[in-house]
């Protein structure tokens, strides 16, 4: 894990984020497609409970459809995650 102050903010796209999620320093963005699987089944539960382990300031974005990471920028859903991602890069 990186030294307290070196990232500053991290999106994690379809990611549960690591194996040590309460060590992610910053501010830090999950999102993930409520039907988001890999071969082990659903995403989320994993990513969800990584989010609970991760300390604050975090936010969890759940977007409907079934797509995986960069590949939901080409659904219905990509103009909310472009959103998602410039207002939590953005906000002060």
């Amino acid at each position: 894990m990186s030294k307290p102050g070196n990232i500053a903010r991290v999106a994690f796209l379809g990611s549960s984020g690591g194996s040590a999620p309460e060590k992610l320093n910053g501010r830090k963005l999950f999102i993930v497609a409520r039907n988001d699987r890999s071969g082990d089944g659903l995403r989320l539960p994993e990513i969800s409970g990584n989010y609970e382990k991760a300390p604050q300031p975090k936010e969890l974005v759940i977007l409907e459809g079934s797509a995986h990471a960069q590949y939901l920028f080409d659904t219905d859903q990509g103009p909310r995650l472009l959103s998602e991602i410039l207002r939590f890069l953005s906000a002060p």
